[in-house]
């Protein structure tokens, strides 16, 4: 009888286990929807020259819906945080609106980012407990290593048989780009030194593709696919970005889906059962525009949730307060907007100079009335006016900083020169405060708002200030302006002078 060699035998063993590995490994198709930087535009925002609105909640929880029924057992719906702090419906009721919403859509995690914390730790400790997701930030730690209260580093999904790991990273500049204090007692550590060991973790979980829920900004997030080896896939905020071909570094992919609520991501990947690999992923429309027009479909039950919150509001929020003769526009360095707003603050604390920080100025208001909402939506943040003495030389280092940060600051009562070709610390070529060249060694009266004044947006140089005395709300002072000023028209007239 003749007998087949071992040899033979081992190999034909082997190919048949080939085989039969190959035919039990499967692919499966997960569909991962996601927003970012939402800031609590509930509502759609009116086009411009006749054209449809845009954005709204109520729209946007209808494409989940139709996006869900194509792939109800693969879908994710995930969040890279800054979702409520912006607007009237959402400031007025701390969130609680948008909470409310993301739960009836089904939301499944949300990264945490910097402006959760805008209100303090009790009102963010009140949409943690809220919130029918997770709230996810593995940066963010104590003194001991400890995770936020109730917040998680990470969750495994299971959708079609897979373990999809999400795992939440904030922002360092959580500390300066928040109110400084709102996370006393905490640290916002370097993604390197978190990530490695919590990818491992999840993989001996058996979990794969990993997802890194971001809210640190597109260009961190490829520096961190570089830095960080086995990321799959990066789903980012922060930085406002709309991605509309997918980022690839490495092996990781990375998306950004805007802003507002404008666009809705849509990534759809293919995963391989044995390896947890992505194998295929969407390359184009991978970002859906939310179209709010009077023929545009809507979730009937978000929009109530959201009408609910807006009556309450609406009477008092659609009042004229204002008008400008003028578009009012936002840019780096001098707008015209700027101009507007320090001068507001300037003549509200009897200043000599007045200082804002571009980021707390986070819209336009075109030509025409004003409304008590747009300028709730122009200033959301509750900050008020600092004013304190500043030394010329301490004015200047805050210029030099501003140089630094391609023009973060607007101004009124001060007049600056700089020349960026110039070696960092030495680009404030001519300053004049109060209409007289600056007196390095003398004291001006200076105002700001809070958030400044504590060193957010890393002006540290603000805390050296003397005799700081509190006054009103900024919103509140620039409400006051338009009443006496009204129409307003400013223009910008040399303020800020910027030479190559």
């Amino acid at each position: 009888m003749n007998r087949i060699p071992a040899v033979l035998t081992a190999i034909l063993f082997l190919f048949a286990s080939s085989i039969f590995s190959h035919a039990a490994a499967e692919s499966v198709d997960l569909t991962i929807l996601h927003i970012n930087d939402f800031h609590g535009n509930l509502l759609p925002k009116p086009g411009k020259e006749g054209k449809p609105a845009t954005g709204g909640m109520a729209w946007i929880a209808k494409m989940v819906t139709e996006e869900r029924e194509k792939n109800p057992e693969g879908t994710l719906l995930l969040s890279a945080g800054d979702m409520f702090q912006g607007t009237p419906i959402s400031n007025l009721f701390r969130g609680k609106p948008v909470i409310v919403t993301m739960n009836r859509m089904g939301f499944d995690a949300m990264a945490l980012g910097n402006h959760e914390f805008d209100w303090g730790m009790e009102a963010f400790g009140d949409l943690r407990k809220a919130a029918a997701f997770p709230f996810l930030s593995a940066n963010i730690v104590d003194e001991k290593g400890a995770l936020l209260p109730g917040v998680k580093a990470y969750v495994i999904s299971q959708r079609k048989g897979l373990k999809v790991a999400v795992i939440g990273i904030t922002t360092p500049e959580t500390h300066y780009a928040t109110k400084p204090g709102n996370l006393k007692g905490y640290r916002v550590i370097a993604v390197e030194k978190t990530l490695p060991a919590l990818i491992e973790k999840v993989k001996k979980e058996g979990a794969g593709p990993v997802v890194v829920l971001s809210h640190m900004g597109l260009d961190e997030d490829k520096e961190m696919a570089s830095r960080v080896s086995g990321i799959d896939l990066i789903v980012g905020g922060h930085s406002h970005t709309e991605v509309k071909t997918p980022v690839v570094v490495g092996a990781t992919i990375i998306v950004q889906a805007g802003y507002y609520g404008q666009q809705l991501g849509v990534m759809k990947i293919t995963a391989d059962t044995d390896t947890k690999k992505i194998t295929r992923y969407s390359e184009r429309r991978i970002l859906r525009k939310v179209k709010a027009g009077p023929n545009d479909a809507y979730d009937t039950a978000v929009a109530e949730i959201i009408k609910k919150y807006d009556d309450q509001i609406r009477g008092e929020f659609g009042r004229v307060v204002g008008e400008t003769r003028v578009d009012l526009a936002k840019r780096p360095f001098e707008s015209n907007l700027g101009n507007l707003v320090c001068d507001a603050m300037r003549e509200s604390a009897g200043a000599v100079a007045a200082i804002q920080n571009n980021g707390g100025i986070r819209t336009t208001i075109p030509k025409g009335k004003i409304t008590l909402e747009q300028a709730y939506m122009l200033l959301p943040f509750d900050n008020n006016l600092m004013t304190m003495d500043l030394t010329g030389a301490q004015i200047v280092d805050i210029l030099e900083q501003n140089a630094k940060t391609e023009g973060m600051l607007q101004v009124s009562g001060l007049k600056v020169v700089y020349d960026m070709a110039a070696a960092e610390g030495s680009r404030v070529k001519e300053l004049t405060i109060g209409g007289k060249p600056a007196d390095r060694s003398r004291s001006y009266r200076v105002t700001t708002n809070d958030f400044l004044a504590a060193g957010g947006d890393r002006f540290g140089m603000f805390r050296d200030g003397k005799n700081a005395v509190i006054g009103d709300n900024v919103r509140d002072a620039f409400l006051d302006y338009l009443k006496k000023h009204s129409p307003v028209y400013p223009r910008t007239e040399g303020r800020i002078v910027v030479t190559p």
